[in-house]
C-alpha cells in the first residue's frame, strides 16, 4: 500500500502530462538538429553553409535559455510553453513558406533554437512543482530520461524521412510533432495563478533547476575565480564529447555510410544507456575515473570508424555512445562534488552541452568539407585525449595542494 501512495505522489498528473510535453518537444526539435546539414544540399546549399545555419540555431538556444524564468513570470507556466512551443512551430512554417533557401533555413533554425532554448529551461524547471517535496529526485530522472529517449530518437528518425519524403512532408511531420505537446500543456499545467504564487524564486534558481537535465541544485553563494577556472577544465573533456554528439547527429558516422540513421540511433540509444548505467553508480565509484573510462570508451570508438564499416561501424557507434553517456553522468556528479556553488556547476554543465552541439556545426561543415570524415573524427579523438590529460594534470595539482 505504501508502495502505491509513493508512485502516487510521485506520478502525479502535472508530471506525465509535462513529460508528454517533453517528449514530443525534444523530439521535434532533433528532427530539425540532425537534418539541417541534410535539407541544406536538397536546397542546393554546401555542407559548410548548412553547417554554418546548425550553429545559428544552436546559439539561438543558448542565448535564449538565461531569458525563460522572465518569459515564464511573465506568461506563467502554460502561456511560456505555448509561445516556446509557438516559436518551434513557426520556424517550421518559415522554413516552408520563405523562398530564399538560405534565409528561409537560418530563420527556422532561429525560430526553432529560440523556442527549444526557452522550452527546456522552462520544462525542466516546471518538474519540483509536479510531484511532492520528498519525490522531486525520482521525477527529475523519470524527465531526464524520457527527453533523452525522446532525443535518441528524434535524430535518427529525422534523418531517415528527410531521405524518404519531401522536405515540406518532413516539416508537416514535425509540426503535428509540436501539435502532440500541446494538449497536456492544456489539460494538466498551471497558468499565471500558480507562476505568480512562486513569483519569489530568484531568476538564477528557475535557471538552474533547469540546468542539469536531470540534476539537482539548491541555493548557493559566489564562486571564485580558480575555481571557476577549474570546473572550465573539469568539464572540457564532457563539451568535446558533445561535440562529437553533435557531429554524428548532425553529419552522420561518414560520408559514403548507407543507412547512416540506424548507426546514429545505435549510438543515440548507447548513449542513453551509458548515462542510466554511470548514474547508477557514480556513488560508489570517482566519478572523475568514471570520466575518464568515458573518455576513454568514446576515443576507442572514434579511432574505430576510421578503419571498419558494416556491423563493425555499428558496434563502433554503439562504443562512442557508451563513452559519450558515461562523460554526461560523470561530468555532472563531478561538477557538483568538486565546485562550492552547485547551482552554477550545474548550469555550466548545461551550458556545455549546448555549445558543444553549436560548435559540432561548424567543425563538421569545414571538417567533412575540408578534411574527410575520418581525418575529422580522428581530431576529435585528439581533443578528447587532450582535454583528458590536461584535466587529469590539474586534479593532481589540486590534490596535492
Amino acid at each position: 500500500m505504501s508502495s502505491d501512495r509513493s508512485d502516487a505522489s510521485t506520478f502525479t498528473p502535472a508530471l506525465l502530462g509535462l513529460v508528454w510535453t517533453a517528449m514530443f518537444g525534444f523530439s521535434a526539435f532533433f528532427f530539425s538538429y540532425s537534418t539541417m546539414v541534410s535539407i541544406a544540399a536538397v536546397k542546393g546549399l554546401s555542407t559548410v553553409t548548412g553547417g554554418s545555419v546548425l550553429t545559428t540555431m544552436m546559439i539561438g538556444v543558448i542565448v535564449a535559455q538565461p531569458f525563460a524564468p522572465w518569459v515564464g513570470r511573465v506568461l506563467g507556466l502554460k502561456g511560456a510553453l505555448f509561445f516556446a512551443l509557438g516559436l518551434q512551430l513557426l520556424g517550421q512554417i518559415l522554413g516552408l513558406t520563405v523562398p530564399a533557401p538560405l534565409l528561409g533555413l537560418v530563420l527556422a533554425g532561429l525560430c526553432g533554437g529560440v523556442g527549444f532554448g526557452l522550452f527546456v529551461v522552462l520544462a525542466n524547471a516546471a518538474v519540483p512543482s509536479t510531484t511532492s517535496p520528498g519525490r522531486i529526485g525520482k521525477a527529475l530522472g523519470i524527465f531526464g530520461g524520457i527527453t533523452s529517449l525522446a532525443s535518441a530518437v528524434g535524430a535518427p528518425l529525422g534523418l531517415w524521412l528527410v531521405g524518404t519524403v519531401p522536405v515540406w512532408t518532413f516539416r508537416m511531420i514535425v509540426c503535428f510533432s509540436l501539435l502532440l505537446a500541446v494538449p497536456t500543456v492544456v489539460k494538466f499545467l498551471p497558468g499565471r495563478e500558480r507562476s505568480t504564487a512562486n513569483a519569489s524564486t530568484s531568476d538564477s534558481e528557475v535557471t538552474v533547476r533547469s540546468g542539469a537535465r536531470g540534476g539537482t541544485s539548491r541555493r548557493s553563494t559566489g564562486r571564485s575565480l580558480g575555481e571557476a577556472l577549474s570546473l572550465v577544465i573539469m568539464l572540457s573533456p564532457f563539451l568535446v564529447g558533445m561535440v562529437v554528439f553533435g557531429l554524428i547527429v548532425g553529419f552522420g558516422p561518414g560520408e559514403d555510410v548507407a543507412g547512416a540513421a540506424l548507426y546514429i540511433g545505435a549510438m543515440q540509444v548507447s548513449a542513453v544507456i551509458g548515462r542510466f548505467a554511470a548514474g547508477a553508480i557514480a556513488d560508489r565509484f570517482s566519478p572523475f575515473a568514471l570520466n575518464l573510462l568515458g573518455l576513454g570508451l568514446a576515443v576507442i570508438g572514434l579511432v574505430v570508424t576510421v578503419f571498419v564499416s558494416g556491423a563493425m561501424l555499428f558496434l563502433a557507434m554503439m562504443i562512442i555512445g557508451l563513452g559519450l553517456g558515461t562523460l554526461q553522468s560523470a561530468s555532472l556528479v563531478m561538477a557538483f562534488s568538486n565546485v562550492s556553488t552547485p547551482a552554477k556547476a550545474s548550469v555550466a554543465w548545461n551550458m556545455n552541452f549546448d555549445i558543444g552541439l553549436a560548435i559540432a556545426g561548424v567543425l563538421g561543415g569545414l571538417g567533412f568539407t575540408y578534411l574527410g570524415d575520418s581525418a575529422t573524427f580522428l581530431v576529435c579523438a585528439l581533443l578528447l585525449l587532450l582535454t583528458g590529460v590536461v584535466s587529469s594534470i590539474v586534479r593532481a595539482l589540486r590534490r596535492s595542494c
